[in-house]
């Protein structure tokens, strides 16, 4: 009896035995003892590396980490706490050697308040090859919401993943529609606590005008798309890939002189879609006479951002934000900043692509220029610093905030699979 208990033990260490190893190297313990109240507040504000190493600890704070009530405490303090984070994922252009990683920055972790992407406490790095199982799987990052990010290709699915967990749900897309005539995103409704999979008509292909918006709603449709019809002329003449996540809404502008509105939206809870009041003075007659600037959006601490190199200066970049959401008048311009950057990088078109990415604690905006470059700008020297993620130049990149959960909590029903599952 007492061989068989030893044996038992052997296979599967209990909280004691887990507490006394640490002990034995010379320390106790002293977080496990304390409530888990308590252990949770500690750990939401780590870095999402230093959690990420955590789950290693033990048992106990791996299933403390996975928890989902640990991840939605942690998705608040990062987003409406006093000190907001901004981290990013970026998957690697160009480089036939490097297409397959994937890496998540956190970009408040810097060193004497300087922006630094290449320290080690600020990557993650993803190899989907091993991490995530996709050995010989094509993929291109295409979007991120709420903490899972969405790869795919032109094929017949997408793939929603956690990166931070390891796990995957494959999605295949309506066989009548073209790979390419879609543009692919990721939702969340904050509502009812649900991701959904979206595929917009692309309209800059003429002959697929007539494709409804499918919506597929992850963990309850099990393979069902659903169609929203909509006005696509008024609607989608614009470009949905580079468009933003807030508040339980898509964000896109449009760019085409034929349409008045500016800033379009999509409802992801009521599945509908909605304009978004611009800057008042946007909505002169006289302000562009039918012509449209380079336009893109972003979210700056929290807020819809809007920023626009104007037909009459087109040697600024100027981004508005929206203090309160939806509120019109609540549009304030925040920042100027000066087309300055090293004639070295600038290509056709002359205004370049400042896509925005988000704002550091330090001051500096995150952006991508020309949408392959990761870019920061000061605003109080009024510099741009170039930035490489491992020996990379040229890469996509997309505001992320890591999720702890596991997709077996999120995605009920789903057949969840990792890198051991293939």
């Amino acid at each position: 009896m007492r061989g068989r208990r030893s044996k038992k033990r052997g296979r599967g260490r209990t909280k004691k035995q887990e507490e006394g190893e640490v002990e034995a190297s010379g320390g106790r313990d002293y977080i496990s003892e304390l409530p888990q109240t308590i252990v949770i507040d500690i750990l939401t504000r780590l870095p999402f590396k230093t959690i990420f190493s955590c789950r290693c600890v033990s048992k106990t704070w791996l299933s403390l980490v996975l928890d989902p009530s640990f991840s939605q405490i942690y998705h608040r303090r990062i987003t409406t706490g006093p000190h907001p984070c901004t981290s990013i994922i970026i998957q690697p252009l160009y480089d036939p050697n490097k297409v397959e990683l994937l890496y998540a920055l956190d970009l408040d972790k810097n060193h004497n308040n300087q922006l630094s992407v290449t320290h080690y406490s600020a990557t993650v790095k993803f190899d989907t090859k091993t991490h995530l199982g996709f050995d010989g799987l094509e993929h291109n990052l295409l979007d991120s919401c709420n903490g899972l990010i969405l790869l795919g290709a032109v094929n017949d699915r997408v793939y929603v993943c956690n990166p931070i967990i390891g796990e995957y749900v494959i999605v295949r897309t309506p066989k009548k529609i073209p790979p390419q005539s879609v543009c692919s995103r990721l939702g969340f409704c904050p509502k009812t606590q649900v991701y959904k999979v979206l595929l917009f008509p692309r309209t800059d292909f003429e002959r697929y005008q007539d494709t409804p918006t499918y919506v597929y709603t992850l963990g309850l449709e099990q393979g069902h798309w659903r169609s929203v019809k909509v006005d696509h002329n008024l609607y989608l003449t614009g470009c949905v890939r580079y468009g933003v996540y807030l508040n339980g809404f898509i964000h896109w502008v449009v760019t085409s002189p034929d349409v008045p509105h500016y800033i379009h939206s999509f409802d992801v809870g009521n599945e509908c879609f909605k304009l978004v009041p611009p800057p008042p003075e946007f909505e002169l007659p006289e302000k562009y006479m039918g012509l449209k600037p380079e336009m893109n959006l972003g979210v700056l601490r929290g807020c819809l951002a809007y920023g626009e190199f104007p037909l009459d200066d087109i040697w600024n970049l100027h981004i508005w934000v929206m203090k309160e959401y939806g509120v019109q008048a609540s549009w304030t311009k925040e920042y100027t900043i000066k087309n300055n950057l090293t004639q070295e990088y600038w290509f056709s078109p002359p205004v370049p692509c400042l896509q925005m990415l988000g704002l550091c604690n330090n001051g500096d905006i995150l952006m991508t220029f020309q949408r392959e470059r990761l870019v920061s700008f000061n605003p109080v020297n009024q510099r741009y610093r170039f930035h490489r993620v491992d020996g990379v130049n040229f890469l996509d990149a997309l505001p992320y905030i890591p999720c702890f959960s596991s997709l077996k909590d999120i995605a009920k029903g789903e057949l969840v699979l990792n890198a051991r599952s293939r």
